[in-house]
């Protein structure tokens, strides 16, 4: 008893996978004759409409040509606007900062919590300057030792000095890069 019910469900399995292989021969909905899914597919040269293969790979290169244009035109216009968000975001830093430092040499007492805020401002000022200039990481790390010292060595008027004086070591920096790249580029 038990082998004839194995067997019939053995059969019924065989079945049911023969009728769903007839079908994707195009025996039902789906596909033409030999043929899974989709359009049959010509053979290149002998593709109709007049057009022949090379000129459909001519097409396709042309298209794939512009895409890298197009693509190489929104990189750089990407990495334009970058660059002015930083110069902006920069420039409002730095006034920020020259303001402080100002306020610190008049002889203005900052408040005794300054210095964490000062210090924080700083590194946030350096890791702008270094993603925005794509620094290595021997230099930030000689520039990072040099100017973020431990939060409690400095008052917070010698924070807002140290920040402002970073500004002008910055655009030193910065100046060295674009004379440098100058005289690489004749």
């Amino acid at each position: 008893m038990r082998k004839l019910i194995l067997t019939a469900a053995s059969c019924a399995a065989i079945m049911i996978s023969g009728a769903a292989a007839a079908q994707g021969r195009g025996g039902g909905a789906g596909g033409g004759p030999g043929m899974g899914a989709g359009p049959p597919m010509t053979p290149p040269g002998q593709m109709g409409g007049g057009m022949g293969s090379s000129d459909y790979a001519r097409d396709i290169a042309s298209q794939r040509g512009q895409f890298g244009r197009d693509f190489a035109t929104q990189q750089r216009e990407t990495a334009q606007q970058r660059a002015a968000q930083y110069r902006q975001s920069a420039q409002q830093r730095r006034a920020d900062a020259l303001q402080l430092a100002q306020m610190a040499r008049s002889g203005a007492r900052l408040p005794a919590n300054a210095s964490g805020k000062i210090r924080s401002a700083l590194k946030d000022d350096m890791e702008a300057w270094r993603d925005a200039f794509q620094v290595g990481r021997q230099d930030w790390q000689a520039m990072r030792d040099q100017w973020l010292l431990d939060r409690d060595s400095l008052t917070p008027e010698q924070w807002a000095l140290q920040r402002a004086n970073w500004f002008a070591a910055r655009d030193a920096w910065i100046s060295n890069q674009r004379t440098w790249a100058s005289t690489r580029r004749h």
